[in-house]
């Protein structure tokens, strides 16, 4: 078969992911701009108002702690995540244990409302850790948002680095032991400026993680003082809510132009191919390091204390779930349950099933279609270059840029399409974030696919249609699963979509269904201030962290190999 033959066939079988990029991300972008220079009735009637929308966000009271807050995000949580994330690599790596990586993973796999309702209940000023340490209500600060936010993202952050880490030639490990280079002299004289590119793409990683945050926010609101741990992001949700539609699209080109600076830095060191030079590197050691390793006690403390940080919140969770309402509410605060009961459960089942329902339906069949029309793509710009590393960065800016900057054009697009409170609609949204997750991961999986395959593929006449029906998939149901299941957590975690395109529970009608919210809607908004609700908030969280579980346990061999390229692609 001709080479132009093949790439024709391999433009075709690309298109469905390159239509839907331009109708909804590349459109939405350029949509804000329009948006952005005009202002909106309460019919919804636009009108062109020039730059007022620009000018009144200059004058905006409280600009100045929303700016603060952003920098605070975008600083604070990179900076704690990697200065974290080495140290627990190298204790993962020297304990060498396989439960280790699946263990500190859960944190990453929980949705961020939930994981921000954890420390909502544990460090609730009355009834939770802070009732012993003068009642501080630690939520009135920025602080609190990046705690969750590290919580939530340095399980990602050391899986990069460790995985840099385990990658580091045995060659190279067979010559520093010849040499007598070992514990941290080793560790920061070789291991990692060898793994350099890991540590910086999961900082950049972890910066653009900081800059977008929003569930957080979201939850921990109700407790916090006006504008107190607000960024612009949220900002900009607040007055897309209030009608204001025109100076949301100007926050949000901001945001994006943030988003932007980080993503290409982002992309050029996760697709950069860095030479290491180790001789270079072990004449420019620190003489003075310690050339021991560290004791196997103290590793074992360090170990238990981040696994504490890590797994201590949820076990937390757990005890609240099973308390009745008088242990809940109880002063003292009264951590450990003197009475176990099931009826917090009982209520978040009765209450949940409709936004479960939804979440259930919307994740699995929007997963299937990203994993449908993204194999394609990622294996004929692996094995044919399509595109060429273009094609990947463009992927991976897509998936680096906040969905805040959707929200706006995505509400048009499904309204047009009549499909706002229904469950199709956030199908039909979801692929925005998930489908270049996608495709990068399976991109990865098909650069050490077997050429023979196909080779045998085209000398038996096949095209590349019947190669990828007949051959590739068939072969390809490991990186396909996996791929899967990453893409139905971050659908099941899904919040601002849900919350911009639905306003009712799913009525579980076959016939004649309508109303669409999730879980992450249910759990977010059952925060206030009073405490009848915890119990059920707790249950309602649990039940939440099950999908996440699963998806640990089920891919807890094969995860360190999937971010194997978390500094460059192989």
């Amino acid at each position: 078969m001709s080479k132009s033959s093949i790439r024709k066939q391999a433009i075709i079988v690309t298109l469905p992911a390159l239509i839907y990029f331009f109708i909804f991300v590349l459109y939405p972008i350029f949509d804000n701009v329009i948006i952005s220079f005009e202002s909106f009735n309460f019919a919804e009637v636009a009108t062109f108002v020039g730059i007022k929308n620009y000018i009144i966000l200059v004058e905006t009271p409280h600009l100045d702690q929303l700016v603060d807050n952003t920098i605070i995000y975008t600083l604070a949580v990179p900076v704690i995540d990697v200065l974290l994330a080495i140290p627990l690599a190298t204790l993962i790596k020297r304990l060498n244990k396989p439960y280790l990586i699946p263990l500190i993973l859960l944190p990453s796999f929980i949705p961020q409302v939930t994981s921000a309702n954890i420390w909502l209940l544990m460090m609730n000023p009355s009834y939770g850790i802070p009732y012993y340490i003068g009642h501080q209500n630690i939520f009135l600060s920025a602080w609190s948002v990046v705690l969750v936010d590290v919580w939530s993202s340095l399980p990602l952050a050391t899986l990069i680095i460790y995985s840099g880490l385990k990658s580091v030639p045995p060659s190279i490990e067979e010559a520093t032991s010849m040499d007598g280079i070992r514990g941290t002299r080793k560790l920061i004289n070789i291991e990692l400026p060898y793994i350099k590119s890991n540590i910086l793409s999961a900082f950049v990683l972890m910066l653009m993680y900081g800059s977008f945050t929003f569930d957080p926010i979201y939850v921990l609101n109700s407790y916090s003082s006006p504008f107190g741990i607000n960024d612009l992001s949220y900002f900009a949700y607040q007055n897309y809510y209030g009608q204001d539609i025109g100076l949301a699209a100007v926050i949000i080109i901001i945001v994006s132009v943030l988003s932007s600076l980080f993503t290409v830095v982002f992309v050029y060191f996760t697709l950069r191919k860095t030479k290491v030079r180790t001789s270079r590197m072990w004449k420019s050691g620190m003489k003075y390091l310690p050339n021991k390793e560290i004791p196997k006690v103290l590793v074992y403390v360090g170990m238990a204390l981040f696994i504490i940080f890590l797994i201590g919140p949820v076990v937390f969770l757990g005890l609240d779930s099973i308390k009745p309402l008088s242990e809940i509410i109880r002063i003292p605060p009264m951590f450990y349950p003197k009475h176990l009961t099931l009826s917090n459960y009982k209520v978040a089942i009765n209450t949940g099933i409709p936004y479960f329902t939804s979440s259930i339906i919307a994740s699995l069949v929007a997963s299937a279609i990203v994993v449908l029309i993204g194999l394609p793509a990622a294996y004929v710009a692996a094995r044919y270059k399509l595109g060429g590393l273009k094609f990947i960065g463009f992927v991976l800016f897509i998936y680096s840029l906040p969905t805040i900057i959707f929200l706006i054009p995505m509400h048009n697009i499904i309204a047009s399409l009549g499909q706002l409170n229904e469950i199709s609609g956030l199908i039909i949204s979801y692929p925005v974030f998930i489908l270049p997750l996608s495709i990068w991961m399976m991109y990865n999986f098909y650069q050490n696919f077997p050429k023979h395959v196909e080779e045998a593929a085209n000398m038996d006449g096949m095209n590349l249609f019947r190669t990828l029906r007949k051959i590739i998939v068939p072969l390809s149901y490991d990186g396909m699963f996996v791929t899967f299941l990453y893409a139905f957590i971050l659908a099941w975690g899904a919040l601002i979509f849900p919350l911009a395109l639905t306003y009712s529970p799913f009525n579980l009608s076959i016939y004649y269904p309508n109303g669409a919210q999730t879980i992450t809607i249910l759990i977010g908004g059952a925060i206030g201030h009073e405490a009848v609700g915890y119990g059920m908030l707790a249950a309602s969280s649990i039940l939440s962290i099950i999908p996440s579980i699963i998806l640990v346990i089920i891919v807890r061999n094969r995860v360190d190999k999937l971010w194997r390229t978390g500094g460059n692609v192989n």
